[in-house]
């Protein structure tokens, strides 16, 4: 089972953790509709520590925001899926799912 997860560090540049200049609400909602646009439903939400699950058939998404302070929040993403050849789908839709929060939210460098 391949897992995917997205770090400051990463050396592929699809899966480096993402900065976005909102707070913690607005990046969670951000967040909730771009997931269910790739057909994840919700299984877990805790905001008290900014961890969501969400599931869709034969993969499990966890997400972790972070709000570092009113104007500063990131967004990590750990993507479990169940077939053995992925051939970087998976990658690929973590990076599209950057897109569309970079589309709904404004990106901030670090």
């Amino acid at each position: 089972m391949p897992i995917y997860r997205t770090a400051e560090n990463a050396k592929d540049p699809k899966i480096v953790t993402r900065w976005y200049q909102s707070d913690y609400k607005e990046v969670s909602n951000a967040v909730l509709s771009v997931t269910k646009q790739f057909g994840f439903n919700l299984l877990h939400q805790d905001d008290q520590f900014g961890e969501f699950i969400l599931e869709k058939k034969q993969a499990t998404l966890d997400v972790k925001i972070i709000s570092m302070n009113r104007r500063e929040t990131a967004v990590d993403f750990t993507l479990n899926v169940a077939n053995i050849f992925d051939f970087g789908r998976s990658k690929t839709m973590i990076f599209e799912m950057y897109q569309r929060l970079g589309k709904m939210l404004t990106e901030k460098k670090r």
